[in-house]
């Protein structure tokens, strides 16, 4: 899919509507500034209650300029992945405005008067919250976006595959529910015995089917 990215670059002013929630910081780069290189989530998506989340997703720049106070209190122990919780801001009395970066392993809080916020490629469809290494590549701080930068053919056939594969499980997830509708069908007497058994095998046969699919693959996913 297509997402209509609005702007490559986002500062303060766009603070509003923005939200960090899940965003995995993969490197601080201390300086004149502070950057973080993380993944920016854009969309959530679910087309019903049985489908699998799916992710539109970017590497991007977070820039603190020229901070007057930083403060990290980080538990990296808890986990090799830091990830933002939500981004809030503070204004005092006498006017310095102060982030709060609140993550799941601990609380950063950077004194600065604004941010810039820099999408480094286009946002993609992600199965997880997270660019596929394959597709993300090394850390990175550029503050240069890239607009010319497409998925590559491998890439391509990684997503196919995985979406295949939750496609599936998401199809299990439905038949399950039209079963149990099926039963409550018949508890009700709006079904006949014979109509109803027809319908149950071919149900059973169909959920028996895609489990034996997803466990041939190994697949890790609920269903």
């Amino acid at each position: 899919m297509s997402y209509p990215l609005e702007k490559w670059v986002w500062t303060e002013n766009d603070f509003e509507q923005m939200s960090w929630h899940d965003a995995r910081i993969y490197a601080v780069q201390f300086g004149k500034d502070i950057s973080f290189d993380i993944d920016y989530i854009f969309e959530w998506i679910q087309l019903d209650k049985d489908d699998f989340f799916s992710f539109v997703v970017a590497p991007a720049t977070l820039v603190f300029p020229e901070p007057s106070f930083v403060s990290m209190d980080i538990d990296i122990r808890l986990s090799k992945e830091i990830e933002i919780e939500d981004i809030s801001r503070r204004v005092s009395a006498t006017g310095e405005t102060k982030w709060h970066i609140q993550t799941h392993q601990g609380n950063i809080v950077i004194t600065a008067p604004a941010f810039r916020q820099i999408v480094r490629r286009a946002p993609t469809q992600q199965t997880g919250q997270q660019v596929l290494p394959e597709e993300r590549g090394l850390p990175s701080f550029s503050t240069v976006p890239d607009p010319s930068s497409v998925e590559s053919a491998e890439v391509r056939e990684i997503k196919a595959a995985d979406f295949a594969l939750r496609q599936k499980a998401a199809s299990l997830r439905r038949l399950r529910r039209q079963l149990e509708a099926l039963l409550e069908q018949r508890s009700a007497g709006v079904l006949e015995v014979k109509q109803y058994l027809q319908e149950k095998r071919q149900l059973e046969a169909r959920i028996s089917q895609l489990k034996i699919d997803l466990e041939e693959t190994g697949w890790q996913g609920n269903y």
